[in-house]
């Protein structure tokens, strides 16, 4: 009767390691421009930095950026390029002044869509802000640096599973 308890609780504490890699979905790490930020001129490129690498189907466009002005009209090229875990477009029109919408659609390592936005602006002077301050911008903004794999909370399922597991055998057992 241990032997199956033993092999039940390895194949569950197996498939539970085996789909931590699973629960990434795409979350951004970086953008450059980043979101919110205000610049004198327009950038050449935009690109977005992602948790993990981005899938790719030969040249179909399944990952995508699109950037816009002010009044909506569609200012970078029709093609973006992935790079691993990096998406990148570059402007077709760098003389643009106001607030700038950036669009992205891409598909993550695990299979999974993620879309999103954000937006910055150009032609205005740059406001000097102290680490402070931007890190409580963060945080309203609900901006964290965590990153990787939550192995305590794994684990801590895998034990209340091994438990229940225990005790059901032991009832059926009497």
């Amino acid at each position: 009767m241990f032997k199956k308890v033993f092999v039940l609780s390895a194949a569950v504490l197996l498939s539970l390691i085996s789909t931590s890699s699973a629960f990434a979905h795409g979350d951004v790490v970086s953008s450059s421009p980043s979101a919110d930020a205000t610049l004198i001129s327009a950038p050449v490129e935009v690109s977005i930095e992602f948790d993990g690498k981005l899938q790719t189907l030969g040249k179909a466009a399944i990952n995508t950026i699109t950037v816009t002005d002010e009044q909506g009209s569609v200012i970078s090229e029709p093609t973006s390029t992935v790079d691993g875990t990096k998406i990148s477009t570059k402007l077709t029109s760098v003389d643009v002044i106001g607030l700038v919408s950036v669009h992205y659609r891409i598909v993550s390592e695990d299979g999974h869509p993620v879309e999103g936005d954000y937006s910055f602006r150009v032609g205005e002077t740059p406001m000097l802000t102290s680490a402070q301050s931007e890190d409580i911008a963060e945080a309203d903004a609900g901006i964290s640096e965590e990153k990787g794999s939550n192995l305590l909370v794994n684990a801590g399922g895998v034990i209340i599973v091994l438990t229940l597991l225990f005790f059901i055998i032991k009832r059926f057992k009497k």
